[in-house]
């Protein structure tokens, strides 16, 4: 990469953007095998200036060398700098996902609350239904009140004339007994004589 010249601004289309945005995420993911980081590379090339500085030789490929790997160095910062952003952005977006799937499974626990207890308050209305047909077929299988009242009617009318001849049959046997006392005082009086 050349050194800096000027201070142009970079013009990148957003179709650039993206595929900086990807290959920054795919690059920066995992450090290759067998290189140093940028900051250390970078030390490396101004400690290497700096000898070429003292040692009065050739200074001009090491400054070179040094002003190349500081502009890999800031373009590789604001690589970093972008990821962080889109990874602040996600996280942003994750929280807000979250919190909406927190009130989600909110709303939902509380229907499902209510879902309980409508069907806690159906299984008791059921069972109170099954318990009322079970007594509307058990009385079902005895008589209505106006039978049983017109069978008891029958049953005190039937009484009342037992009752009836009871008394004509008490009157009966208190006449009968009256005749044999009157037919056994006539038998002792007999003997007797």
């Amino acid at each position: 990469m050349p050194p800096k010249t000027d201070n142009a601004p970079l013009v990148i289309t957003t179709e650039e953007e993206e595929i900086i945005k990807q290959r920054i995420i795919e690059q920066t993911a995992t450090l290759k095998p067998g290189q140093d980081y940028p900051l250390k590379r970078l030390v490396k090339t101004f400690f290497a200036l700096m000898k070429a500085l003292d040692a009065g030789a050739d200074v001009d490929e090491a400054k070179e060398t040094f002003l190349i790997e500081l502009d890999t160095y800031e373009f590789n910062m604001l690589r970093y700098g972008t990821v962080v952003d889109a990874q602040r952005v996600q996280t942003l977006a994750y929280d807000d996902e979250e919190i909406e799937l927190e009130q989600t499974t909110k709303r939902l626990k509380g229907q499902c609350k209510n879902l309980r207890s409508e069907l806690a308050a159906s299984e008791r209305e059921r069972a109170f239904r099954e318990a009322r047909d079970e007594a509307a077929s058990a009385c079902r299988e005895y008589p209505t009140r106006a039978e049983s009242e017109d069978a008891n009617a029958q049953l005190e009318r039937a009484l009342a004339e037992a009752k009836i001849v009871l008394t004509g049959l008490d009157e009966k046997v208190a006449a009968r007994k009256a005749k044999y006392a009157l037919l056994l005082a006539v038998v002792d009086s007999l003997d007797t004589e």
